[in-house]
């Protein structure tokens, strides 16, 4: 197999490039380093891309500025420099300004994460997801700066939570999950000095574990009493978080993380938020292998947003089995009423 999209290490270094050949080692040493998947080339449909809303080089600078201002748990939050903070501020506004550029806001991908840099991955990815979410609300580019700034730092509080609970792969105790709670104003402390940090970005720290019904933390708040960009963190933390691989679960697959925000819609998160939200999530990016109910298997070469349900496919398989190599026919899934997506595959 031949690599489709860079490899990079928790510190931004590339590890793997694109294009690369997956030897036995290289897969190895990849696993060693906990990444669970990888993006490949499929000789059939060679032409199919992993397309993000912002550059490579932007997503690993934000990762790496993230992990040196905030990866020692061991510094205290007074001690970090007002410089520090700036290089987060400016590389969050390049992440807005791009964002605001892209006219293809559609989420079409997941970020290869290792368990190793989970946190600060997720902190990017948290940070562009939600800021996708604000544009599509109408928030104006002063707003989307405040708001991108709060869900890049989110997170920043859980430098405090000991590392066994953070990855542990069972149910939280009590006290555990209690101490877990303190992050947010933990987080919202740490950044309370800061004069030039917005309040409407601090907030997001203190917020994006309140529930819509009342019954998160830290102050159980309700509806809209939950500050709109809290609102908007709690949606894009809970869809990248089940998007990735943890070590006490599989990811869910995009359509399965769509349909657990549905279900959750008027109680943990707004229905109208919810609703403008998956109208820019592709349940089926590119690169997806499905199972049709004509029994034939298919891959997704291309999602229309207007009905990202019903995407682009080129069929891979008939429906006895036989590999059709890359003669397979492509259908456009909208004008095919009849033709029903049966199950999503890991393999094709």
């Amino acid at each position: 197999m031949v690599l489709a999209k860079t490899v990079f290490a928790a510190d931004g270094r590339p590890l793997l490039r694109e294009g690369s050949e997956l030897t036995d080692r290289y897969l190895a040493a990849l696993r060693a380093m906990r990444f669970s998947y990888v993006y490949v080339v499929d000789a059939r449909v060679p032409d199919i891309r992993a397309k993000d809303v912002i550059s490579e080089e932007l997503r690993q600078e934000a990762v790496m500025v993230i992990q040196q201002t905030f990866g020692d748990p061991e510094v205290a939050a007074s001690s970090r420099t007002g410089m520090q903070l700036q290089a987060v501020a400016n590389v969050t506004k390049q992440i807005v300004e791009e964002i605001l550029a892209n006219r293809d806001l559609s989420i079409q991908m997941a970020d290869l994460k290792s368990h190793d840099n989970y946190l600060f991955a997720h902190s990017v990815n948290v940070c562009v997801i939600g800021t996708i979410l604000g544009h599509q609300l109408g928030l104006d580019e002063g707003k989307l700066k405040d708001l991108a700034l709060g869900l890049m730092l989110h997170d920043v509080g859980k430098m405090n939570v000991p590392l066994h609970i953070l990855e542990k792969p069972g149910k939280l105790t009590e006290p555990e999950f209690e101490l877990m709670k303190e992050h947010c104003r933990a987080g919202f402390d740490a950044l309370r000095g800061a004069a030039k940090f917005s309040a409407h970005s601090k907030i997001v720290l203190l917020q994006h574990h309140e529930k819509w019904d009342g019954s998160g933390y830290p102050k159980g708040l309700a509806g809209d009493d939950i500050h709109v960009n809290a609102q908007i963190c709690a949606i894009a933390d809970v869809y990248d978080a089940l998007t990735s691989d943890r070590v006490y679960r599989r990811r869910y697959m995009p359509h399965e993380a769509i349909e657990y925000l549905m279900g959750s819609a008027g109680s943990h998160f707004s229905l109208d938020l919810v609703t403008t939200f998956i109208g820019n999530v592709a349940p089926y990016p590119p690169g997806t292998y499905l199972k049709l109910s004509s029994g034939e298997v298919a891959v997704v070469v291309e999602v229309d947003m207007g009905l990202a349900s019903r995407p682009v496919v080129q069929i891979l398989r008939d429906t006895t089995g036989h590999d059709l190599g890359s003669g397979g026919r492509r259908i456009q899934l909208r004008r095919e009423p009849t033709l029903m997506i049966s199950k999503v595959l890991t393999d094709a």
